[in-house]
């Protein structure tokens, strides 16, 4: 076996295997975008992840043959995630024959290049239809810290909950920006925490609450807002997710996102997420969306137990290594 740089001339056979794994993993998640499994469209796809700013990656021979590659990008200037190298669904495939023993070389090289360049932190979006790739990743010291998950909304049948007087669910409305700007530590007030411990810079608090504020005058964003006695104690979130031509090989067709939902802890027990969660979803069944799309941390508890009991699946895992910086200077 040989690894070289990845070149344009390896796009047709590369598209190949990426057009045959999205066929495998549509065995499993038939809701996937089929438009992946067509050649021209996988190309277009890697030939999109190659002219990133920082896109490379490494190609795996046998006998002349391609039986695998790696597509990575770099982010460079995040100021949470600080510098990264990322894999994303369609910048890894391999040819069966050869199994996935062959991804663990493949990284072994643009892990290289990436510590080389200062990039610690490692990530790669793994589908949960292939679980010798998600294997083969484990195996590198990649774990588990988010997960994608997908409801179908054309089989969604909610429970509605018991709720307590003065509980009111609403949508949001382009006065409601103060309340949107109150609730914006929703989220990340859990984060910090055990055992998620995820950061939050302080000097985006002001800017995370301006944001927020700012959903109310976003035609784009469908907003649902929980009052408990006048006071709002929650807020959920959708954003329409399908993106034609876009490089999310789990998103299927009529597709919306949740991207926000939380509630406040002294709120918390009273039924307010789950009936957000239905009334929110219903309406976006009543828009012809087919599925929902969310995601959560692994290691937030409150999350990654609520939102599998809502009846969303599973389907794909970001796998997060932290490499220990002093191997800079640390070689013994």
């Amino acid at each position: 076996m040989k690894i070289i740089p990845f070149e344009d001339a390896l796009l047709p056979k590369a598209a190949e295997l990426l057009a045959k794994q999205q066929s495998r993993q549509r065995a499993t998640f038939p809701e996937l975008p089929a438009r992946f499994e067509e050649r021209q469209v996988a190309q277009q796809t890697l030939t999109g992840l190659l002219q990133r700013k920082y896109g490379s990656g490494f190609a795996a021979l046998e006998g002349g043959h391609l039986i695998a590659y790696l597509i990575g990008d770099r982010i460079v200037d995040n100021p949470v995630w600080g510098r990264g190298g990322w894999v994303h669904s369609a910048g890894c495939a391999y040819d069966t024959q050869a199994g996935a023993e062959v991804i663990r070389d493949l990284y072994a090289v643009l892990g290289a290049q990436w510590v080389a360049q200062g990039i610690f932190n490692h990530f790669v979006l793994v589908n949960l239809g292939d679980p010798g790739l998600i294997q083969a990743w484990h195996s590198l010291s990649f774990g588990i810290e988010q997960i994608h998950g997908l409801l179908d909304l054309e089989e969604y049948q909610p429970e509605r909950p018991q709720l307590a007087d003065g509980i009111v669910i609403r949508r949001a409305g382009q006065a409601d920006g103060p309340y949107l700007a109150e609730l914006s530590d929703v989220i990340w007030r859990v984060q910090v925490q055990a055992p998620v411990w995820a950061v939050m810079i302080a000097e985006a608090v002001q800017e995370t609450a301006a944001g927020w504020a700012k959903l109310a005058d976003d035609e784009q964003a469908m907003v649902w807002l929980a009052f408990m006695d006048g006071r709002a104690v929650g807020v959920q979130v959708y954003w329409a997710a399908d993106r034609a031509g876009g490089n999310d090989l789990h998103i299927p067709d009529r597709c919306v996102h949740l991207s926000v939902a939380g509630t406040w802890e002294e709120a918390r027990g009273q039924g307010i997420s789950r009936l957000m969660t239905q009334v929110g979803l219903s309406e976006m069944r009543s828009l012809d969306f087919r599925c929902c799309e969310a995601d959560w941390r692994s290691t937030n508890l409150l999350a990654s137990r609520f939102w599998p009991r809502r009846g969303f699946r599973p389907v794909v895992y970001r796998l997060a290594r932290r490499v220990d910086q002093r191997i800079t200077w640390a070689g013994g």
